[in-house]
C-alpha cells in the first residue's frame, strides 16, 4: 500500500483497519500488528457432497490470511522438510513457486496447464494459485494415468483403496506438535507457551484461524492441506520403519502411494498386507484418525474400476458425437499455421466448400438415454462421472469448434474475393450456422441434463465453462454480407441464449431447502448476467427462487444478488429487501464480535467497493461495524472509490478469465 503512489497512505491505513479487524476507537490506526492470541471466526458455508449429504468449507478471516502470509514467510523452509521425509506422499510441497518468469521460448515451454490445480514444480506459471510448487501430481486422475501406477500394476497382484474417515475433521490441532517432536511422549505442554519452532507455531495458527478451536481444521484453503501432510508423513515413516523391522520393503515386498488422505496399498501376499494395515491402523489411532471402512476397495489384476469403465465408454460416445467430418476434403490438413503461411490471395482451394455438404446432428434425446444407460450398466452413481462427463464434452467442444472454424473461414475469405457470387456464399453460410445453431441448443440440454443429475460445485463451474465458450461465440452475431466475421445470424444467437435462459431459469425453479445445492444455484445468476441485459430474468422468477429455495442471505447470496440487480431498475423492489437483509446480518451479531466475524468484514470490504449501493448506506454499514468516527468513515470510502474492488470484481468482470482462475485452484476434484 505505501509503495502505490495513487492511495493515500492514511486511507489505505484505514481501510486495512476495517479488513483486518484493528479498529478500535479513539486509538491511531497507523501502527498495525499481529495480535497474539487474536480471536477470530471464520465463516463456514456448505455445498453439496453426497446425495442429502453436505461438506461444510471455510473462508478464513483477512487477519488471519495476513499471519497464514507471514508464517509461510517465516517457516517455508521448515514446511518443505517435513513434507518431504515420506516415500509414499504423491502431493506435496517442493520448493517455494517463482513469481516470475520470462516470456522466452523456454517458458512457453515449460508453461503450466490451465487444468493444474496447484503448481507443478517442473512448470512455470503466469498467476500463481499456491504459494509452494507441488510434487508430483497436481491431481489424483493423473496418477492413474502415471507409469508408476502402470508399474504397480506389473509387480503386484492386488490393490486396496481406503482414505481416512472425516480426516479434517478429526485432526486434533496439537498433534501437528507431536509428528515434528518425534511422539506425543516427546512433547511437555507448558502453559501459556507459544514457541518459535513449527510445531507450536503451526498449532497456534491453526487455533487463531478456527477461533481457538482444537479439534478440527478448517476445510477448503491449502495450509489446512499442508497441516494434514505433516502430520501424514510422520505416520508414513513410523509406518516404513515398522515394516522394515519385519524385513518388507517400499517397492519390494509392496508398494504404498498416497494422495492427501487416499491410499493406494499394491501387495502380493496377504500376510503382507495385514502387517501394513495393523501398523497403519495403530499410528493412526495414535493421531485420533481411522479408516472410512466404507470407502474401502479391493481390487484384483487387472486394477479396473466401474468408473474407469464407464469413462472409457463415454469416450466413444463423445467420439462418435464430436469428430464427425464436417467438410470432409476441407479437414483433410488441419495444419492451421501452415495455411496462413501458404494462403494465396487468388487460390481457388476457398471455392471447393461451395460444393461441399455441411452436416452435423445431435439428438439429445438420445445421446441422454445413452448416458443414463452407460451408468446403470456399469452400476456406478452420477456422482461418480458427472465431473469427468462435464469436463470432456467442454474440450471436445473447444477442438470442434475449431475445426468448425477453419472450414468457415473459406466462407469469409470467399466474400472478399473477386467473381464470387456473394448471395449463394451468404445463403451456405446462413444454412451451416443454423445447423451449427441446432446443435449447440442440443449440446445445452445434454449438459444441463448431466449438471441436473449432479448438483455440486465443480460441475456448477464446469458447466459454466461450457456455456461460456457458447456464449462467446455466439455474442459474433448479426448480418455475415455485411459483416462475414460474424458467425451467427442475430435470430440463431438469440435462440441459444433463449435456451441457455430456460435451462437456468429450471434450474432455480427446482432448487428448494431439501436439496443442499443453493450455491451452485445461484451461481448460475452470473452465467445468466453474460447474456446481457435482454435475458434478465423476470423479478418474479427471482423472488419466487428465493421463497421456496428458503434461501439465507449469506456471504455468497448476498453478494450475486447485489451483482445479478446491479442498478437494473426492474430489481429495485429487490435490492431494497436485499439491503435489508444485509442490515439484519450485522444486527444478529453483537457489535464487539462484528469486527472478528469473517463473513461480515468481507461482506462490508466489498460492500465499500461495491458501485450498486449508494454511500448512505455504506456509511451506515460501517456505523455497524463499530466505526462511527465520521472522518474514518470518509478515508475508507475514499480508499474503496480509488481501489475499485476487494474480493469481488463488481465491473468489467471477465467470466472467462475467473472461470479459468477458479477452475484451477479447485481442491476437491
Amino acid at each position: 500500500m505505501k509503495q502505490s503512489k495513487r492511495l493515500n497512505e492514511k486511507d489505505a491505513s484505514a481501510f486495512a483497519a476495517l479488513l483486518f479487524g484493528c479498529y478500535e476507537q479513539g486509538k491511531p490506526i497507523s501502527d498495525l500488528k499481529h495480535k497474539n492470541n487474536a480471536l477470530f471466526y471464520p465463516y463456514h458455508f456448505n455445498i453439496a457432497h453426497k446425495a442429502n449429504k453436505n461438506r461444510t468449507l471455510s473462508i478464513i478471516h483477512p487477519y488471519n490470511q495476513w499471519q497464514v502470509v507471514d508464517f509461510y514467510e517465516q517457516y517455508k523452509y521448515s514446511i518443505l522438510y517435513l513434507c518431504n521425509q515420506s516415500k509414499y506422499s504423491l502431493r506435496k510441497p517442493h520448493k517455494v513457486a517463482q513469481y516470475f518468469y520470462y516470456r522466452d521460448r523456454l517458458h512457453r515451454k515449460l508453461l503450466g496447464h490451465q487444468s493444474d490445480k496447484v503448481e507443478l514444480f517442473f512448470n512455470e506459471y503466469e498467476n500463481l494459485k499456491t504459494y509452494f510448487s507441488y510434487k508430483k501430481y497436481s491431481n489424483i486422475y493423473k496418477f492413474y494415468e502415471d507409469y508408476r501406477y502402470q508399474r504397480a500394476e506389473k509387480k503386484f497382484k492386488h490393490l486396496i483403496k481406503f482414505d481416512l474417515q472425516s480426516c479434517f475433521d478429526s485432526i486434533y490441532t496439537h498433534t501437528i506438535s507431536w509428528a515434528t517432536a518425534g511422539g506425543a511422549d516427546k512433547v511437555k505442554v507448558l502453559p501459556g507457551y507459544h514457541g518459535s519452532w513449527l510445531g507450536d507455531a503451526f498449532d497456534n495458527l491453526m487455533q487463531s484461524v478456527n477461533a481457538r478451536e482444537t479439534n478440527g481444521i478448517v476445510i477448503g484453503p491449502e495450509f489446512s492441506r499442508i497441516f494434514a501432510e505433516i502430520i501424514l508423513q510422520y505416520i508414513d515413516q513410523k509406518v516404513e520403519q515398522e515394516l522394515l523391522k519385519e524385513k518388507l520393503c517400499q517397492k519390494s515386498n509392496y508398494e504404498c502411494y498416497r494422495y492427501v488422505d487416499d491410499y493406494f496399498l499394491f501387495y502380493n501376499d496377504e500376510q503382507d498386507r495385514s502387517l501394513f494395515m495393523e501398523s497403519l491402523t495403530k499410528w493412526l489411532k495414535e493421531f485420533k484418525l481411522q479408516i472410512s471402512p466404507s470407502k474401502t476397495e479391493e481390487f484384483e489384476r487387472p486394477f479396473i474400476t466401474k468408473v474407469t469403465i464407464a469413462k472409457q465408454r463415454i469416450e466413444h460416445l463423445f467420439s462418435n458425437i464430436f469428430s464427425t467430418p464436417l467438410w470432409e476434403e476441407v479437414e483433410s490438413n488441419l495444419d492451421v499455421e501452415k495455411e496462413d503461411e501458404t494462403e494465396d490471395e487468388n487460390s481457388d482451394k476457398d471455392r471447393e466448400i461451395l460444393d461441399k455438404k455441411f452436416n452435423i446432428y445431435l439428438p439429445a434425446n438420445k445421446v441422454n438415454a445413452q448416458i443414463k444407460a452407460i451408468i446403470r450398466e456399469c452400476g456406478i452413481e452420477y456422482r461418480d462421472i458427472a465431473n469427468y462427463l462435464l469436463e470432456r464434452m467442454s474440450q471436445h467442444l473447444d477442438a470442434f469448434l475449431n475445426r468448425y472454424e477453419m472450414g468457415f473461414k473459406k466462407y469469409e475469405r470467399l466474400m472478399s474475393k473477386e467473381n464470387t457470387n456473394k448471395d449463394e456464399v451468404e445463403l451456405l453460410a446462413q444454412g451451416v450456422q443454423r445447423k451449427l445453431t441446432s446443435f449447440l441448443v442440443s449440446l445445452i440440454d445434454v449438459v444441463f441434463f448431466v449438471f441436473n443429475s449432479n448438483r455440486q460445485v465443480n460441475t456448477t463451474l464446469k458447466l459454466q465453462k461450457t456455456m461460456n465458450a457458447i456464449v462467446i461465440y455466439a455474442k459474433r452475431h448479426g448480418g455475415f454480407k455485411t459483416n462475414p466475421e460474424v458467425r451467427f445470424q442475430t435470430i440463431s444467437k438469440d435462440v441459444i441464449f433463449k435456451k441457455i435462459q430456460d435451462e437456468i431459469a429450471l434450474v432455480l425453479a427446482t432448487t428448494d431447502s431439501h436439496r443442499y445445492t443453493l450455491h451452485e444455484s445461484l451461481y448460475l445468476l452470473i452465467l445468466a448476467k453474460e447474456l446481457g441485459s435482454a435475458y434478465l430474468f423476470a423479478p418474479e422468477v427471482i423472488q419466487s427462487f428465493i421463497k421456496k429455495s428458503e434461501l439465507q442471505y449469506n456471504l455468497f447470496a448476498c453478494i450475486i444478488l447485489m451483482y445479478y440487480y446491479a442498478n437494473h431498475k426492474c430489481y429495485n423492489e429487490q435490492k431494497i429487501a436485499l439491503k435489508d437483509e444485509i442490515l439484519k446480518k450485522y444486527r444478529l451479531v453483537a457489535e464487539v464480535e462484528r469486527k472478528r466475524n469473517s463473513e461480515l468484514t468481507i461482506l462490508t470490504a466489498d460492500m465499500m467497493t461495491c458501485p450498486f449501493v449508494d454511500d448512505v448506506y455504506k456509511l451506515k454499514l460501517l456505523t455497524l461495524m463499530g466505526i462511527a468516527d465520521m472522518k474514518v468513515q470518509q478515508m475508507i470510502l475514499r480508499f474503496a472509490k480509488k481501489q475499485k474492488y476487494i474480493f469481488t470484481r463488481w465491473t468489467m468482470f471477465n467470466l472467462n478469465k475467473e472461470l479459468q482462475a477458479k477452475i484451477s485452484q479447485e481442491v476437491y476434484s
